[in-house]
């Protein structure tokens, strides 16, 4: 079967989709294809000529367009081609992207004839305008997020970047950056270093992933950055380059390197305020009378008389608990032991009060009630010169061994705790002074007994049983006076190690909560004192 040139041709517009159209110009008459009725939607008798009558079948924004680019095609004797795409309104109202293309036949100058072809290209304007909105969205968002995006052809030349970009380079939009590199804006060796990590991401494909550079500027003071930098490939596997991003860091790093100053500078400090602590805690150690050597001293007036023994465990640096023994007159000796109100430097700088205060009233020291009156005003006059609201607790005993005679006053401090061989006793519930430092006229009075009728004695400060278990119990005075009573040992320094393992078995790892102080005494018996 033979086949027409015009057979052929139709079979070939039918494979590509599209129509033809034949139009004389000047005339009202065009000739359209059949495809051409379908993309207008016309029906036979209802073809209306585009060249002359566009309004009426054009999408109304398309009508001047399309008016222009025919007049123009057809007043230049030069231009063959006529090419336009615009929409069109079909009679059921529905709009379509048609692609109209055409040939001008021209004769003595003049057009006499516009021949070409049609197709629907609705489907390719939906797509683009769907694709054209993607990129509007994710330029909308490149330009708002807040980092630097850019994107680096494979010599480094920026090829896009972000508002953010721009305004962190100092350009006033992206044309002004677009085909420059890092190496007009920064030193040469901020641009030396910048260049290498490129090429060797596009050589090993390796990222540079959350890495801080500070950049060094031609113009302005450094900043530090934070960067993501990844190699660049096309859609179809070709390397285009770099691309990344990266965000402004310097507040962060000037805060951090602010930080390590005064971490070091705090540092320098607290070693200094540790070393001047520990010069404080061997100046209050030097105070107290349990020193090598010192002990031997202060205790020489009770050999062969009594046996002593003393514990004292800060609970920081300094303490707020002290204690002395001092030899009297007469063979006496007082043992003193006071707690001040809370622990640390503040607690430590009234116990050197205490301890200045007790050598000036050192004259008065035999007779209990009168000297612990005098501390009293002592530590009064100075706490309300300095305007420190801080109190002591103290308890002060004579032993005159001469006479058989022990006398304890207490400023609101817990009496000691006895063990009895005589008829005498000391039951704790004596009448207390004030604690000392509150009231200038506060008066004390002595409690008496022999001190034959004495078998052991324990001098105590309220942090032995005041500390608690992880619990928070505390370990108590009920349980200090059965650690007491139960450590029947031969020497005082052994009762003493009883009683402090019973309290540290009680409060497990934690350890005491305040200062502890005891002082343990045990008489030696009537043939020790001679009587």
């Amino acid at each position: 079967m033979e086949m027409t040139f015009q057979d052929t041709l139709n079979l070939v517009l039918k494979a590509s989709n599209e129509g033809v159209w034949d139009w004389y110009v000047g005339s009202d008459e065009v000739y359209y294809s059949d495809r051409v009725r379908d993309f207008m939607g016309w029906k036979s008798g209802e073809e209306i000529n585009i060249f002359k009558e566009p309004e009426k079948i054009l999408f109304k924004p398309d009508v001047a367009y399309f008016s222009n680019i025919l007049e123009m095609t057809l007043a230049d004797s030069d231009e063959e081609l006529f090419a336009i795409d615009c929409r069109i309104v079909c009679p059921n109202g529905r709009k379509r992207w048609l692609r109209i293309r055409g040939i001008v036949t021209w004769q003595d100058e003049k057009p006499i004839r516009l021949t070409g072809s049609m197709i629907d290209i609705s489907k390719r304007k939906r797509a683009e305008a769907a694709l054209e909105e993607e990129r509007s969205m994710l330029r909308l968002v490149i330009d708002h997020v807040p980092v630097q995006v850019f994107f680096k052809d494979t010599e480094s030349r920026y090829v896009m970047v972000n508002q953010r970009q721009c305004d962190w380079i100092g350009a006033k939009n992206p044309e002004e950056i677009l085909g420059k590199t890092p190496e007009d804006y920064f030193t040469e060796n901020h641009w030396n270093i910048s260049r290498s990590n490129d090429l060797k991401i596009m050589e090993t494909g390796e990222s540079i992933v959350d890495q801080i550079v500070c950049e060094r500027w031609k113009n302005r003071p450094d900043t530090y950055v934070q960067i993501v930098k990844r190699p660049w490939w096309d859609s179809r596997g070709k390397l285009k380059g770099t691309f990344g991003i990266s965000t402004d860091v310097t507040k962060l790093i000037s805060a951090k390197e602010k930080l390590e100053q005064m971490a070091l500078n705090l540092q320098m400090r607290n070693r200094a305020y540790m070393e001047e602590l520990q010069l404080a805690r061997e100046v209050q150690q030097a105070l107290l009378p349990g020193r090598q050597g010192v002990w031997e001293e202060h205790i020489a007036p009770m050999v062969g008389k009594a046996d002593i023994a003393q514990r004292y465990i800060p609970a920081t640096e300094l303490a707020g608990d002290y204690y002395d023994v001092m030899p009297l007159e007469d063979g006496k000796v007082g043992i003193f032991i006071a707690d001040v109100m809370g622990h640390g430097v503040r607690s430590a700088l009234v116990v050197g009060m205490i301890k200045g205060v007790m050598e000036k009233a050192s004259s008065y020291a035999s007779q209990p009630a009168e000297f612990m009156s005098r501390l009293n005003q002592g530590l009064t006059r100075i706490l309300g010169r300095s305007k420190i609201d801080m109190f002591t607790t103290a308890c002060y005993v004579v032993l005159d061994f001469e006479r058989d005679h022990m006398c304890i006053v207490s400023a609101g401090h817990d009496y000691p705790l006895f063990k009895w061989r005589g008829e005498s006793k000391i039951t704790g519930h004596e009448s207390k002074g004030p604690a000392l430092g509150l009231f200038m006229q506060a008066e004390y009075h002595s409690v008496c007994c022999s001190i034959s009728d004495v078998d052991t004695m324990l001098m105590y400060t309220d942090g032995i049983y005041e500390s608690s278990n992880i619990n928070g119990d505390e370990w108590g005075i009920e349980r200090l006076e059965k650690a007491y009573r139960e450590g029947g040992c031969e020497s005082m320094e052994a009762l003493l190690d009883y009683i402090d393992q019973r309290a540290m078995a009680w409060m497990g790892e934690k350890g005491f909560d305040d200062d502890v102080c005891l002082i343990g005494v045990r008489m030696k018996g009537a043939n020790g004192l001679g009587l």
